[in-house]
């Protein structure tokens, strides 16, 4: 459409990078509420902060494998493809 493949990987790179440090934030944030909400009931459970660290090491191996699919299919178009019917 006009843009180069280093501007469509940046966009592809940055979305990656947006929505798993907004999907990790909110389900790191979540799980802690609902813990501190539970600390005194049979629910109660311990969140130790190598499980952050080895939830978000998962989350940046997920969204770079995304990314790196996304990429490869970027490279790959042939730009006049999309405009055929």
């Amino acid at each position: 459409m006009g843009t180069s493949n280093w501007t469509l990987l940046r966009m592809i790179l940055l979305q990656a990078v947006l929505v798993g440090s907004i999907g990790y934030g909110m389900g790191v944030g979540l799980t802690a509420l609902f813990g501190y909400a539970m600390r005194y009931t049979i629910l109660a459970f311990k969140f130790p902060w190598q499980l952050l660290v080895f939830s978000g090491a998962g989350v940046s191996i997920i969204c770079m494998l995304a990314a790196l699919i996304s990429i490869l299919k970027v490279i790959r178009l042939e730009p006049a493809i999309v405009f055929k019917s």
